[in-house]
């Protein structure tokens, strides 16, 4: 939050307007190219002109498809282990489900506190998506217990509260309930991209947006397949999707934007 307030305070202090809250529903090119090249209309049904647009959208955490999720979210559903998570579940048993190293490295925080991790992953194990020295690190923790070729199936509770979940064996369809009050889920991400459907740029097999060098040869760096239209930060493709990536890469697009304009108004 303190970091949003001080490029809240910042972006005032070079005049740019801000609509908060708003949302771009569609990126259409101006009827007026004296305005700008792009109008962009907004969700209370306002619009805006301009000669250029940054895509920073971001991603949203992948969602567990089974019944009763959004009920026990916030409370009893995370998607980070922060020192706060970890002492929620002093004592208690946890589910965690994600094989990747974010995976690993929440599944070792959390056991230093956590009765019990139960770490679920729908593939056979956990060499292929985790770095040996974390796989290594969960081997040794006696309170640490990989469920492989497994997946939740039922989640019960009341008021928001989890109590119990449900996993069954991917192959023998033998199924485990356990009294859990809290599950992390570490299952990746998906890119907030829904809203482009009427500004088409070139997107990946994932649904992130491509750029640069990925389009071809005599793109801007940061630049989509549509000219004048640039993406950064983990709704691009092949981001690294780190805050200070992120950040750096919201630097670096000012220069891709400073050399566009001067090109368009030659």
């Amino acid at each position: 939050m303190a970091l949003m307030a001080r490029a809240y305070n910042q972006a005032q202090k070079f005049g740019a307007d801000l609509a908060i809250p708003d949302a771009v529903v569609t990126v259409d090119g101006a009827a007026d190219p004296a305005h700008g090249r792009f109008r962009l209309k907004l969700s209370y049904g306002d619009s805006a002109a301009a000669r250029a647009v940054v895509i920073a959208t971001g991603a949203r955490y992948r969602r567990l498809d089974v019944a009763g999720v959004d009920a026990f979210e916030g409370a009893s559903i995370h998607y980070w282990a922060s020192p706060l998570e970890r002492k929620l579940c002093a004592g208690e048993e946890v589910v965690l489900i994600g094989g990747g190293n974010s995976a690993g490295q929440a599944t070792v925080f959390l056991a230093g506190q956590a009765a019990k991790v139960w770490l679920l992953v729908r593939g056979p194990g956990l060499e292929a998506t985790m770095s040996k020295y974390l796989i290594d690190r969960i081997k040794g923790l006696a309170n640490v217990e990989l469920v492989a070729e497994s997946e939740v199936t039922a989640l019960a509770g009341e008021e928001g509260a989890l109590r119990t979940v449900t996993w069954r064996h991917r192959k023998s369809g033998a199924e485990t309930t356990r009294p859990i009050r809290h599950m992390f889920l570490f299952i990746g991400a998906e890119p907030n991209t829904a809203w482009m459907e009427g500004c088409p740029v070139g997107l990946d097999n994932k649904g992130f947006v491509l750029t640069g060098d990925q389009l071809g040869e005599g793109r801007r760096p940061l630049e989509t397949s549509r000219d004048g239209v640039f993406a950064i930060g983990d709704v691009r493709s092949g981001s690294v999707k780190r805050v200070a990536a992120a950040v750096g890469e919201g630097a670096q697009v000012v220069a891709a934007l400073h050399a566009y304009l001067a090109d368009s108004a030659a």
